[in-house]
């Protein structure tokens, strides 16, 4: 697994990179293009439909079983 375009790495880089995070926030679709993730991943992610994305994720690492959790937080203001 290289994680150039693979969702499982870029899920791994946005969970430890404030900067990322702050991107992803403001262009989710953008932020996903520019990690060279592909555009069915893309349609998945943003579905925000977690059989589709687990699906996903189990196609790039057949065997890996992926527990997923969805975590909706409302912006300071």
């Amino acid at each position: 697994m290289n994680g150039k375009g693979e969702l499982a790495g870029f899920l791994r880089k946005l969970s430890e990179d404030p900067e990322l995070q702050e991107a992803y926030t403001r262009d989710p679709e953008g932020t996903l293009r520019q990690a060279g993730v592909p555009d069915e991943t893309i349609r998945a992610v943003l579905s925000r439909d977690l059989e589709q994305v687990k699906g996903v994720l189990e196609k790039e690492a057949p065997g890996i079983v992926y527990m997923m959790f969805m975590t909706i937080t409302e912006p300071p203001g």
